[in-house]
């Protein structure tokens, strides 16, 4: 492996779980702000309650 890859891979397992769980919720609070911000470009007339069930229903899909 390269020493990048390594120290990656040092620094992952270094990082305590409490840490990787936050990283990770962060990340997925950005990807539904993300997908909010596009259902409103896709839909730029419909209201904020309509967008915010249309979010719903998507983070409810089974995919």
């Amino acid at each position: 492996m390269d020493r990048l890859r390594d120290d990656d891979l040092r620094r992952a397992r270094a990082t305590p779980p409490a840490v990787k769980l936050q990283h990770a919720l962060e990340a997925m609070a950005a990807g539904i702000r993300l997908k909010r911000t596009s259902l409103r470009h896709e839909h730029p007339h419909t209201s904020d309650d309509e967008v915010e069930a249309m979010l719903r229903s998507w983070l409810q899909q089974d995919e």
